[in-house]
């Protein structure tokens, strides 16, 4: 401790003592006056770096691996599109983000499994943060209790999304029981399109559908299949929403020549969970739903699964799924051979 015009500086800790002097000397101004200008600017220039003594928190490491199950998105994406986007997400899009909130995610990625099978055992090998797909197939491969809280893409203002069973009107098709021998087109790698339809067979027909329709085809692509029941080359097809409406929109006469028989609405057509135990989840999550309604560079992502937004999905919405798949499997047990 050095003593000049009876003001003290400890050189050990400068910030602490000069603010001290700071008071002492606006109390004290006939001795402020005398101070020279040097020893004045020496003093603006340790207070000013006194405040910035105490290093910065540093950023607590953070793993983010997204498991994706690649053929949830094919029907509006290539794997190639799909792969890169998830990537970015991962290592650009929400590493930026997690800087933001104290985090740094030192270990990004996305890893794309053509089984489901393939994907639940990297879980168990504790290899993924993040499961990405449909529904349907996270309650046959998951328990509810292995996962928690995540995501969902939704379309504009939130709404769901449904998977919907159409036909032309002038077919004279009012209802499931009309569909004895038609021509079927079904969505590619869409197993609970396939499942939703064919538990419509069971419950009127007491038959699986391959035994009642006439022929059944696949199509890459809803849209695909609009346009085929519009110009008459099936009778009927297991659609989106999404697509029903884009479609329609593209060419409003298909809205007025279709019909709609059944529905059965869905959040979304995939459901992004955590793995249980992840303990990130919250921050992550709260932090994907800010940068997906915030950031332009979303959109980006976005536009690749051809959805609008981005909410919150709990745990508790793979309930519904789970008593479909459970009223399924009673039907096929009662009705197919």
């Amino acid at each position: 401790m050095k003593r000049k015009n009876n003001i003290y500086i400890s050189l050990s800790n400068p910030f602490t003592e000069i603010v001290a002097q700071i008071f002492w000397i606006i109390k004290n101004w006939r001795v402020a006056q005398r101070l020279s200008i040097g020893f004045s600017i020496i003093l603006l220039q340790l207070v000013t770096s006194g405040f910035s003594l105490a290093d910065p928190e540093p950023l607590k490491p953070a793993r983010l691996k997204l498991g994706f199950y690649a053929h949830s998105a094919t029907e509006v994406a290539s794997l190639s599109d799909i792969e890169v986007s998830m990537n970015f997400w991962a290592k650009e899009f929400m590493t930026q983000g997690a800087r933001e909130i104290g985090f740094e995610i030192t270990d990004g990625g996305a890893v794309l499994f053509d089984t489901m099978v393939d994907m639940r055992n990297a879980v168990e090998r504790g290899e993924i943060d993040m499961v990405i797909a449909p529904p349907i197939l996270l309650v046959r491969y998951f328990k509810r209790h292995e996962l928690q809280d995540g995501f969902a893409g939704v379309l504009a203002g939130k709404r769901s999304d449904s998977i919907l069973v159409v036909t032309r009107r002038d077919k004279n098709i009012k209802n499931i029981g009309d569909l004895k021998g038609k021509h079927v087109l079904l969505p590619a790698n869409d197993d609970f399109a396939e499942m939703y339809l064919d538990s419509l067979f069971l419950e009127h027909f007491h038959k699986p559908i391959q035994k009642v329709a006439g022929s059944i085809d696949k199509q890459n692509k809803s849209s695909r299949i609009v346009l085929d029941i519009y110009f008459n080359k099936a009778d009927v097809g297991v659609v989106y929403l999404n697509a029903f409406e884009v479609t329609s929109e593209l060419n409003p006469d298909i809205a007025q020549k279709l019909t709609i028989l059944e529905q059965y609405s869905i959040k979304s057509r995939s459901f992004s969970f955590f793995v249980r135990g992840y303990p990130f989840a919250k921050e992550m999550s709260s932090l994907a739903d800010y940068k997906f309604k915030n950031s332009e560079r979303s959109k980006q992502i976005l536009e690749v699964f051809k959805t609008s937004e981005i909410d919150t999905c709990k745990i508790s919405e793979l309930e519904a799924f789970e008593k479909f798949y459970q009223r399924y499997q009673s039907l096929k047990k009662q009705y197919q051979p």
